[in-house]
């Protein structure tokens, strides 16, 4: 991070990716196996985290519309942004809102992410990493992408991999707004900010992805030195993102998982999960429509989230998922398959998203819950190798 780029509210990001191709994959099959993870819970940050990547993921242009101000089209209002520090840092690296808008406006959604215990693992390993160092580098421990997450527990068969950083955060949505807008130096060896906003624009890139399917956030869990000049948090920031394979012994699979939350909306009453809004131990049912055959179950975890992987199931078949607990009817989806050639050709199920938002009821202090079911189908972009 070069010292004459870097501000301490302002801050720079640094993105990584890496694609595989299933020849190279099959190898790690043979000689090491499918890995194994922890199922730790997210914290509620870090579900709130998850949730905005995902508002993000399905609606680009509306999530910019969040995060920034505008008095029109391409311009500026005051203050740029709701958050200070998202502000700082636009004004800062004189970011250009006609730029951005016209960025914006190319980008398509991406089905959302589900939460990965063992990203969160090697996540978070590798924030400590950048405490301890005082460095936001994505080459600290001298390993590849791939080691790095493997040694975190995440499957060796892998498909897609990539990796934000952010050593200044300063709170959740100044870390989201960084790498969503990802302000910086768009000049490069020039004198000058050019545009303010990197060049690619790899964290957003990463974000918006339609190829990762699972996202670990990790925060450091060390206390960060006073003498600190880099890695200052208050939040230091690791984000690892992947999709992993299944192989039936003829074909390639990546499975959809539905992901979402179930969460009381009393903090802050906006429709969208708070943290300390997440309603834990809430069961989840996934069942194929017409034959009432239950596919798929879980619960949500201590966060409020859940993430139930969708082993097996197909496209053009419709299904139902109940929360049987809340006396809600089912809401019913079906999935979106397409074919990705990486050396051999994989069929991909694109994830789903679910929202189970628990509100008061008028002049009563009982509790009703309001379920949305959003079935993103979109297809997946390609990626070159």
């Amino acid at each position: 991070m070069p010292p004459a780029a870097f501000s301490p509210t302002a801050g720079r990001t640094s993105s990584l990716r890496t694609r595989l191709r299933l020849h190279s994959a099959c190898a790690l099959l043979l000689i090491a196996g499918q890995g194994t993870g922890w199922a730790a819970d997210p914290t509620a940050e870090q579900q709130y985290w998850l949730e905005l990547t995902n508002r993000f993921r399905s609606d680009p242009a509306g999530e910019l519309e969040k995060l920034a101000n505008f008095s029109s089209p391409g311009v500026w209002d005051t203050p740029r942004s709701d958050d200070a520090h998202i502000a700082y840092a636009l004004n800062y690296f004189g970011t250009s809102a006609v730029d951005l808008a016209a960025q914006f406006s190319a980008l398509t959604a991406a089905p959302p992410v589900a939460w990965s215990s063992a990203l969160n693992n090697s996540a978070t390993t590798y924030s400590n990493l950048m405490v301890t160092n005082d460095q936001q580098a994505h080459t600290l421990d001298g390993l590849s992408l791939d080691q790095r997450i493997e040694n975190g527990g995440y499957s060796t068969n892998w498909l897609e991999i990539g990796e934000n950083l952010f050593a200044a955060t300063q709170n959740i949505i100044h870390g989201h707004g960084g790498f969503v807008i990802d302000w910086g130096d768009g000049n490069g060896a020039s004198p000058g900010f050019g545009n303010g906003i990197q060049n690619p624009a790899g964290h957003r890139d990463v974000l918006v992805d339609s190829a990762f399917k699972e996202v670990g956030i990790g925060f450091q869990s060390i206390a960060i030195p006073g003498g600190n000049v880099s890695a200052i948090g208050p939040y230091v920031v690791t984000q690892h993102f992947a999709t992993q394979y299944r192989f039936d012994g003829a074909n390639y699979f990546a499975d959809a998982i539905l992901t979402g939350s179930v969460y009381q909306d009393t903090l802050s009453a906006d429709l969208f999960y708070t943290p300390g809004e997440g309603l834990a131990g809430v069961a989840i049912n996934v069942y194929e429509d017409l034959s009432g055959i239950l596919v798929a179950s879980g619960f949500s975890n201590s966060a409020g989230g859940y993430n139930i992987v969708l082993t097996g199931l197909t496209d053009g078949v419709v299904y139902r998922v109940e929360a049987p607990d809340t006396g809600l009817a089912a809401q019913t989806f079906t999935l979106d398959a397409h074919v990705e050639n990486y050396g051999a050709p994989v069929t991909f199920y694109d994830n789903v998203y679910s929202s189970f938002m628990v509100v008061p009821e008028p002049g009563s202090m009982l509790l009703c819950f309001v379920a949305a079911l959003h079935a993103l189908a979109f297809r997946s972009r390609r990626h070159s190798s």
